[in-house]
This record gives C-alpha cells, structure tokens and sequence, in this order.
C-alpha cells in the first residue's frame, strides 16, 4: 500500500479545499497535526460526499488534531465544519497601521537590535513563558505545555528563517520582549510573533515596546504594519487601539481534536 500523502486537495462543484500536516507542529504534540488551508463549500448537499474524501485523508495520516480560520463571514462552512466534531476555539483580529513613515513618534529609551545565537536561550525562556490567551493554550484538550514548547521552537528556528527576523527590546541592558517580524518588498511589515517577558508586563513596558518597534520600522524605511492577535487578549488590544491601529475583518479559529 502506497504512504498517505502529506496534503490533499480538492476541486468540486460542492466543495474546495486544501489541507497539508504540519510538520513543526507535529513534531511538537507527537502525533500528526494538520491545518485545513482553504475551504468553500458551494453546494451543500453535495459536501457530505466531498467531505468522506478529506476524513479518508485524514485517518490515514492518523491526524491527531487539525486547525482551520475561516473569515467572519463564511458561516455555512461554520455550521457545517461543527457538524463534523470542529469545535470554534477563537476569534481572531488583524490589526493594521498605515502611513507610519508620516507618524510623529516620540523618542524611545528602548533600543531594537538584531538578535544573534547567544540570544536564544533567553528569548526561548520568555517565548514559553509569556502566552496564554492564544488558541494552543486555551483549547482544554491540548497539553499546555506543548504549546510552550511550540513558542520556543520558533524562538529557536527564527535565525534560520528565510524570511523572517528575531529582534530583541533592550532597557539599560536588560531583555524585556522580543518581536519576530517579516519584511515585505512593498516596504509593509507583519509581526508573526510578538511578547514582553512575564517579568515586566504591568510596568509600562507595553506600550514602550511597540513604539520603540514603531520606530524601528519608521528609520529602516518601512511603510505599514500588521499583525494577527486573538480577541480574549484585550489589554493588547486596547493597546493597539490607542496606537490608532484600524482592524481589518476578524476570522474564527476551529480545531478538530481526535477522540
């Protein structure tokens, strides 16, 4: 018998969808986990059929958990994802600021610097540390710890990254928060990761630390930035809102966890 395949994909007049095991995520929780990429249902009665296609896929890589985001709107793929045992676990909004080469941003004590190799270990100690309002940790069938775990992997392959870059926020010497970032070639940023170390949440650190990003960003030529966060994680969000950052359509966050 041939090995399952790593990704499926399917084009019908009830269905398209895209799905692909993730393999750092894997890795992580010791057993196959898979995220559902793209989803649309544009025939209802003839999804269900479809769909056994995907549950084959699924059994036979022996999936143990599975993600899907779905945008605001599509809420016959909601219904019907819930009626297959997917279980809505976060809303998520994507925060978003324009114009930032206009802004007027006071000078910040914090510097920004590249992080290097021996910076790891200490950004790892915060990485799993300082999360606990996103969907790995607030879903109750999965094992907090390896979520942790997960932070601190990214930690630990983001020198590595193609594409994105690990910046530590220095104060007098001290490490207080770490971003991971991406720069795009239209001058836009995205912050895939962002924290200040449980130590110094509550002091002010806060909102130091994203202007002092603000300003980074602004003196290396970059135009916008934007960011993905979860909708439980009000005290950042407010921070974002007083940083007059607008907020693009939210999407829903489902896990599919095996019994």
């Amino acid at each position: 018998m041939a090995p399952p395949n790593d990704s499926i994909s399917i084009e019908s007049i009830g269905l398209s969808l895209k799905a692909s095991i993730v393999p750092w995520d894997t890795e992580i929780f010791q057993y196959p986990v898979a995220q559902i990429d793209r989803i649309n249902i544009s025939d209802q009665k003839l999804f269900a059929k479809e769909y056994r296609r995907f549950e084959s896929w699924r059994d036979a890589n022996n999936l143990g958990l599975i993600s899907c985001r779905l945008g605001h709107n599509q809420l016959r793929e909601t219904m019907l994802l819930e009626e297959n045992e997917f279980r809505f676990i976060e809303m998520v909004l994507h925060p978003k600021l324009e114009s930032l080469d206009e802004l007027d941003i006071p000078h910040q004590c914090l510097e920004v610097i590249p992080a290097d190799q021996h910076d790891l270990c200490a950004i790892r100690i915060i990485a799993e540390s300082a999360f606990n309002n996103e969907r790995f940790h607030v879903d109750p069938r999965l094992d907090p710890h390896c979520a942790n775990l997960r932070y601190g992997r990214w930690i630990s392959n983001s020198l590595e990254h193609p594409r994105q870059r690990l910046l530590k926020i220095i104060d007098d010497g001290k490490l207080v928060g770490f971003f991971i970032v991406e720069l795009k070639e239209d001058r836009s940023v995205y912050w895939h990761l962002t924290a200040v170390s449980p130590q110094y949440q509550g002091k002010g650190y806060g909102r130091m630390t994203w202007l002092a990003m603000l300003q980074y960003h602004q003196q290396n030529g970059q135009t916008s930035v934007s960011t993905t966060i979860s909708a439980r994680n009000t005290v950042v969000l407010n921070l974002y809102s007083s940083l007059d950052f607008r907020f693009l359509p939210p999407e829903m966050t489902f896990h599919w966890v095996r019994k």
